[in-house]
């Protein structure tokens, strides 16, 4: 059983909108670092990144040992962190299925999540490959991070799974996949334009635009932060292709919802994803 006490933590030299925020994710690393099987609190996200502004959330990550992560959303222990938040004066604002995603701590929301670190990407089927986040996930949590707790090797022994990248095996299954998943969504655009769809395809022009960087992203051997937030800070500082951003922004610059409109973006994203 755990007792919350309130104390002082040394945290990292980090930027912060206000001095309320340092006073909140105190509370919360002081809180985890108890927590029974936690073994690494991590904060990621744009405080990770010194991006923060007024009213942009604290993302922390979570590490516990696989039986206390299989424990979390026993009605005792959420019971337990219930009473905990309600004492740091925050109470839960979302859940992510049977466990808090979200507290909202004197004005301030702290956005949680939790993990046993078993990473396991899809490799069958290429919709999946795209969609399962295997990238943005070691990326967040291990590369654009910054460890607030650590216990033991744990959390190091993880990241040198994946450290500088993953191995060339996968990476070649989840390059075939995302070329095979895009040449479906470039089709899907055209298919859905001629039958005068064009919301819908530029959905699926789009999904075509975020698969071209999870391609690149894999293929130059970088972990990505996002597909559709940050990118220009991607394109510029983690990929160091300048241009590519350019070419991605053109995609949508001046883009008509007309059949023609639609196939002439079309054509151009598969330009891009032979170019890069």
């Amino acid at each position: 059983m755990f007792f919350f006490k309130e104390e002082t933590t040394l945290l990292p030299n980090l930027s912060y909108p206000n001095n309320d925020y340092k006073k909140v994710l105190t509370k919360m690393v002081n809180y985890f670092r108890a927590y029974d099987g936690v073994y690494a609190i991590v904060l990621t996200g744009s405080m990770a990144r010194a991006k923060a502004v007024e009213g942009s959330c604290i993302d922390l990550c979570i590490f516990l040992d696989s039986k206390q992560f299989n424990a979390l959303s026993s009605e005792r222990a959420l019971h337990s962190r219930i009473k905990t938040y309600s004492q740091l004066k925050g109470e839960i604002c979302y859940y992510e299925g049977k466990v808090e995603g979200g507290i909202i701590i004197e004005g301030i929301r702290v956005d949680i999540g939790f993990t046993n670190a078993q990473f396991n990407p899809r490799s069958q089927n290429s919709f999946d490959i795209t969609r399962d986040e295997f990238e943005t996930t070691i990326g967040n949590l291990f590369t654009y991070s910054v460890v607030l707790y650590e216990k033991d090797e744990q959390y190091q022994q993880q990241k040198k799974k994946y450290m500088p990248f993953y191995n060339n095996k996968l990476r070649n299954v989840r390059l075939e996949g995302t070329r095979e998943e895009f040449g479906y969504k470039i089709w899907k655009t055209r298919w859905l334009a001629e039958r005068d769809e064009y919301l819908a395809s530029l959905g699926a022009l789009l999904e075509a635009q975020r698969i071209l960087l999870q391609h690149v992203f894999i293929k130059a051997k970088k972990y990505p932060i996002d597909y559709t937030k940050w990118v220009k800070e991607q394109c510029f500082k983690i990929l160091h292709m300048p241009d590519l951003y350019q070419d991605i922004m053109s995609i949508i610059s001046g883009l008509e919802l007309t059949k023609e409109g639609l196939n002439e973006k079309a054509n151009n994203l598969e330009q891009l994803i032979l170019r890069y």
